[in-house]
């Protein structure tokens, strides 16, 4: 295969894994950025510091997304006006948006174990509903609290049982047997939810039975809470695996694009008295090639 057409065909690659690399990062970015911007998961990370190490995850893949989007347009000057530094660049930048990827999804894959371990075998769920939950609208915990029950269909910590021992309960006699408002299945969460409360048995039940009421969520938050972030940090690490490989196709392409301009034959002097000579002359010698669209 000539020179030309090698040339042709990874210019032609480059355009196609680029354009396609460049329409996955800017669904990765979006896509990041309403997870960062969504309501439920920032209200959710209110409950403890430990689970902001969940932002360096959307942050490193935000920053990854970035990079695809500003240099490809270096990848695409120099696929199709061929020009070296641009292609340089753009490699350059790849490389590092490769790196923040495979970091990126080891990360994640790290940090859900992490998750399980500081949300789903701790008592970190129900430490907060037994002693940080206040029932106040103005304090956050408490409302952080509130949103997760009603949103994520789940009440206290391990059960609806662990407000039975907890400072809000304990707070106040009239609360005997009851949870918050949030536990119910039928609240809403744009009602007063400081007054209502939601009863944890069944009124017609005796004490030997203790039945719950069928109105309460019975699933306890820890489990949904890990299964509502496991569920995002899937779906960042399958993304993330998706980009890395158009990432290291486009890596490839560039390479072997930039190695082909560099072993481009460069014209002598004796070249060019060569052609001089034969286009004065018009003498019928053979040509050496016309090599000056490589080198305008």
């Amino acid at each position: 295969m000539r020179t030309d057409q090698k040339l042709f065909c990874l210019k032609f690659l480059l355009t196609v894994f680029l354009v396609i690399l460049w329409i996955l990062g800017s669904a990765v970015f979006g896509v990041l950025l309403w997870l960062r911007l969504d309501f439920w998961s920032n209200e959710y990370l209110e409950l403890d510091k430990s689970l902001d190490r969940y932002l360096i995850l959307i942050y490193v893949s935000l920053v990854d997304g970035a990079l695809i989007l500003i240099f490809s347009l270096f990848g695409l000057i120099g696929g199709l006006r061929t020009v070296k530094w641009a292609l340089v660049v753009y490699l350059t930048a790849l490389c590092l948006a490769f790196g923040l990827t495979v970091a990126g999804s080891v990360y994640g894959f790290v940090y859900r174990e992490e998750l399980r371990d500081t949300v789903g075998k701790n008592d970190l769920i129900r430490d907060i509903v037994q002693n940080r939950f206040t029932g106040e609208p103005i304090n956050k915990i408490t409302r952080a609290v509130n949103i997760m029950q009603s949103e994520l269909g789940c009440c206290g910590g391990d059960s609806p049982k662990d407000y039975l021992e907890s400072n809000w309960y304990l707070a106040d006699p009239a609360r005997a047997d009851t949870a918050p408002g949030s536990c119910c299945k039928d609240y809403f969460r744009y009602q007063d939810h400081t007054s209502r409360v939601c009863p944890i048995y069944d009124k017609g039940a005796s004490n030997q039975e203790r039945d719950y009421n069928e109105n309460i969520q019975r699933t306890g938050c820890k489990t949904a809470l890990v299964d509502f972030f496991e569920n995002y940090i899937i779906i960042i690490a399958s993304i993330a695996i998706t980009i890395g490989v158009k990432q290291l196709i486009c890596i490839i392409i560039v390479s072997i694009l930039i190695h082909v301009l560099n072993n481009l034959y460069v014209p002598q002097p004796d070249d060019i008295v060569y052609d001089m000579a034969r286009n004065q002359e018009k003498s019928p010698y053979p040509s050496r090639g016309d090599y000056r669209e490589y080198y305008r």
